[in-house]
């Protein structure tokens, strides 16, 4: 059943369904059209995530996004707001976790989606320097004496220009870049298609 369900999402994610379908996979692909669309929840576009990277999907609700590895995946879906810019947020974050995080030497994977449909998948070291900075700079400026009880960075944010000068590993990038050119910026389209 698992498979199935992997087959189903991978065709929707990657715009490879198939042409006839009966009834039932009509309201399974819209079922899918809403999950991998819900603002609120990113549950479908990490699967697809770790799907074409290789990895089973994350049954695990807390901690790294993938069960076995420390991995942390951020994925974005456009929808006609903010363009894609390989940003992404760590919510309630603390010199703790972010610490636990460098000693895990956890991989950060990031993903794009339009409405959806795949475009990119990006992997990067948590550890590389420019990036540590960001987070550091976050963490510095409202938890500046360290952790203190009940206190949180709510969002602490990065995007592309914060690991731009790693070492990049583009996992999967979509055949057809240029339909997906208006959803991202134009530093992020011009390394995707380099």
């Amino acid at each position: 059943m698992s498979d199935m369900l992997k087959e189903y999402k991978l065709n929707y994610t990657l715009d490879t369904i198939p042409e006839n379908l009966d009834n039932k996979d009509s309201i399974i692909y819209n079922l899918l059209h809403e999950g991998f669309n819900d603002s609120n929840s990113s549950k479908f576009r990490e699967d697809a995530t770790n799907f074409i990277s290789g990895r089973e999907a994350s049954e695990g609700k807390h901690g790294y996004d993938v069960d076995d590895e420390n991995i942390e995946i951020k994925p974005k879906n456009f929808s006609g707001k903010s363009k894609l810019n390989c940003g992404g947020q760590f919510t309630d974050f603390t010199w703790s976790r972010h610490s636990k995080y460098q000693k895990d030497e956890v991989v950060m994977s990031v993903s794009g989606f339009n409405n959806g449909k795949l475009v990119y998948v990006l992997e990067f070291d948590y550890n590389h320097p420019t990036f540590i900075k960001r987070i550091e700079d976050q963490l510095s400026r409202l938890l500046p004496n360290g952790d203190e009880p009940n206190r949180y960075v709510r969002s602490a944010s990065f995007s592309y220009i914060h690991f731009e000068d790693s070492d990049i590993k583009k996992v999967y990038v979509s055949p057809n870049l240029e339909s997906h050119k208006h959803t991202m910026t134009r530093k992020l389209y011009e390394f995707l298609n380099d």
